[in-house]
């Protein structure tokens, strides 16, 4: 078993979860900004609504969101701009979004916004209106369909739901073959099957959701809900230094998408970040506090809680989201680790008894290799399945 984590591990969990809520300063400084992003604003000024000093709030900011204060002002001008434009009338032009959203020199705007985006915002308004082609042929409405009804399917992360979404984006890509967003919901699909243990062939599903995740970013660059799906595969292939570029560019494009916080999270949980993990699936759950991403956030933030130590408040979690998504059993791996851990003997083997039958074949040395999560949490889940009566290999 690795070494426990210097955490305190007891069920007081309000100071704990003080210690990851928005400082009052940072919160306060985010609702002014709301209503004023279309005006100048100086890290002075915010620095004395905040009421703190700026090197403090720019630390806030570092530590709570990832970014600076201009940074994050930039960030969000920039998104609001482009779903403006994506919505734009006949009455819409570029200068008066620019000018809505706070930026008085055009050529700095385009400059930003393409570097942001991949293309100028005056593409983007006549794509738009529907005057200017991407190269791509319109899209057939049921390969559409079928891959927004296969997005819900593969975050059920379950071998039946898996299975359904592969079926749906099968058929999309064959109406559709220059769509990203099939094949990055494939990439993501075949590379569950590889780290879940819902397939036979782990070593070939994990190539094809290699080379799906490789197609889908080369045919939608700066589409953030295609790169955060990407991001998740290449996660799941323990390409973890790709996975993180590609999930901070999808942010960079779309800072308010579940999507793309949920995938952030379970990154900052498999790296260890326990911390930013639990930041990051509870920004998930104020964006889409319901499913298909609820549980998957409730599981992630157990496993954030099982990585410092706090192992009755991990299985809280994990049980929760568990009971809204049942199918996503692969978690009930940690989730006997965290009982055994706790002192709930009895529980664990109970748990160990129930997931042998769902699945027959898991092993502690299946399970350790599962997940690319930091070998002292791999130690530990292996451990307490170990000790609740799975069988060692």
């Amino acid at each position: 078993m690795g070494a426990k984590p210097d955490v305190p591990n007891g069920d007081d969990d309000s100071a704990h979860h003080a210690r990851y809520a928005l400082p009052a300063s940072l919160a306060h400084v985010l609702d002014w900004l709301n209503g004023r992003l279309d005006q100048p604003i100086e890290l002075e000024t915010l620095a004395a609504v905040a009421n703190v000093r700026p090197r403090t709030l720019e630390a806030h900011f570092r530590l709570f969101l990832g970014t600076t204060p201009l940074g994050w002002i930039r960030r969000t001008r920039l998104a609001r701009a482009r779903q403006q434009l994506l919505a734009a009338d006949d009455e819409t032009t570029v200068t008066s979004v620019a000018v809505a959203h706070g930026f008085s020199q055009l050529s700095r705007f385009a400059a930003q916004y393409r570097r942001q985006f991949g293309e100028l915002p005056s593409q983007t308004l006549l794509k738009a209106r529907g005057k200017l082609s991407d190269g791509a042929p319109e899209l057939d409405e049921d390969a559409l369909r079928l891959s927004w009804r296969a997005l819900a399917a593969a975050f059920m992360v379950g071998p039946g739901s898996c299975g359904a979404a592969l079926a749906d984006v099968e058929r999309a890509q064959e109406l559709a073959p220059h769509y990203a967003l099939p094949k990055a919901i494939a990439a993501w699909c075949w590379g569950q099957r590889a780290a879940h243990n819902f397939g036979d062939t782990p070593h070939r599903d994990r190539a094809r959701s290699l080379q799906l995740a490789e197609e889908a970013v080369g045919l939608s660059p700066y589409d953030a809900l295609t790169l955060s799906l990407c991001s998740g595969a290449l996660t799941l292939a323990r390409k973890l230094g790709d996975a993180d570029r590609l999930i901070e560019r999808s942010l960079a494009i779309d800072p308010f998408s579940p999507w793309g916080w949920a995938r952030r999270g379970w990154l900052s949980a498999y790296l260890g970040d326990d911390a930013g993990a639990l930041r990051e699936l509870q920004m998930t759950l104020r964006l889409m506090p319901f499913e298909p991403l609820r549980h998957l956030a409730f599981i992630g933030i157990g496993c954030g809680h099982f990585n410092a130590g706090r192992y009755d408040c991990a299985a809280r979690w994990i049980r929760d989201g568990l009971a809204a998504g049942p199918e996503s059993f692969w978690a009930e791996r940690v989730l006997i680790a965290a009982a055994i851990h706790a002192g709930a003997q009895s529980e664990a083997r109970r748990r160990a008894r129930k997931l042998l039958r769902k699945d027959a074949s898991l092993t502690v040395a299946l399970a350790r290799e599962a997940w690319p999560f930091r070998p002292a949490f791999m130690d530990r889940v292996a451990d307490g399945l170990m000790k609740a009566g799975v069988p060692q290999a």
